[in-house]
């Protein structure tokens, strides 16, 4: 885990909070994702015309990877819209983040991707993982099985399959890029990529929209101009979030480590979720953001 990684990861955190509290103020659609997609597509689309990555001559594996992150932000997209629905982002916002570190490490030691974690590091992801999990909590009396097993779960759990999807697939279609085109510096590739990606997914998007009719009255709510500026806005949030993330994948010898450190963005998003969400701080969630740093501090050493 270089410093460079590390940086790229603290920003990328706290843009992604952000973008996450616009939408949890908003009404969270499909429709609605799409729109923070497109922005986002549309403000690096001009990298298509002068990247000097050879993006649309890559061999057939980097487009399957491409697509399978497209399918696995597509799960995602749906389980953020219920799991918004049902939660406080002071509550849904740290175990959805929590999980994937688990099921990345987990799916990345499986495949024989990446270099294998050190002891102290999955000590420290471990940690992070206990924290992630005490600060959706109000109280010490709240840390019941029965808090954790339940439909809202369900969703979460969703979201954590669907972002260490992306992850994973992403970090394999950059491999395929850097064995391509490795004269080629790595944010360059990592643009180029994140610009591709881009048109695939928000394509997907609005043909999920438009097929199925469930989404056509959220279609319709973007007659509120105020709701299709709170779409740009989170757009603009997320357009420089997750190619921070595609960056610093270059930059670490196994992606488990940029899962784990995204959770960075959690005591920033619990900040925001009580200073403008005006949602509830307890002690028990202070205690968390205190484990989850513990943690980092500890997977740095490893």
């Amino acid at each position: 885990m270089t410093a460079t990684a590390f940086l790229l990861i603290l920003l990328s955190a706290g843009l992604h909070a952000s973008w996450n509290m616009v939408a949890r103020k908003n009404r969270m659609t499909v429709p609605f994702y799409a729109v923070i997609c497109s922005t986002s597509m549309l403000f690096w689309l001009h990298v298509q015309f002068w990247t000097p990555v050879a993006v649309w001559s890559m061999p057939g594996k980097f487009w399957l990877m491409l697509y399978a992150s497209v399918l696995a932000d597509v799960v995602y997209c749906l389980g953020l819209v219920q799991t918004y629905k049902r939660m406080e982002m002071t509550t849904a916002y740290p175990i959805m983040r929590a999980l994937p570190i688990i099921l990345t490490a987990l799916a990345t030691a499986a495949l024989g991707w990446g270099k294998p974690l050190s002891a102290f590091s999955i000590v420290g992801f471990l940690i992070v993982f206990a924290g992630a999990l005490l600060m959706p909590q109000n109280s010490f009396s709240d840390l019941k099985l029965s808090n954790y097993l339940n439909r809202n779960m369900l969703f979460i759990l969703v979201i954590a399959c669907g972002t260490t999807g992306y992850t994973i697939f992403d970090s394999q279609a950059q491999q395929v890029l850097k064995a391509c085109a490795g004269d080629i510096s790595s944010p360059m590739r990592s643009l180029a990529y994140y610009s591709t990606r881009g048109m695939a997914l928000s394509t997907t998007l609005w043909l999920i929209c438009l097929l199925f009719r469930s989404n056509w009255q959220d279609l319709r709510a973007f007659r509120d101009r105020t709701m299709l500026k709170q779409g740009i806005y989170a757009g603009i949030f997320a357009s420089f979030s997750y190619p921070l993330v595609l960056c610093a994948m270059n930059y670490v010898t196994n992606v488990s480590y940029v899962q784990v450190f995204r959770q960075l963005g959690l005591p920033i998003g619990m900040g925001l979720g009580v200073l403008i969400l005006k949602e509830h701080c307890t002690g028990i969630k202070i205690l968390g953001v205190l484990l989850i740093l513990a943690g980092l501090a500890i997977s740095v050493l490893g």
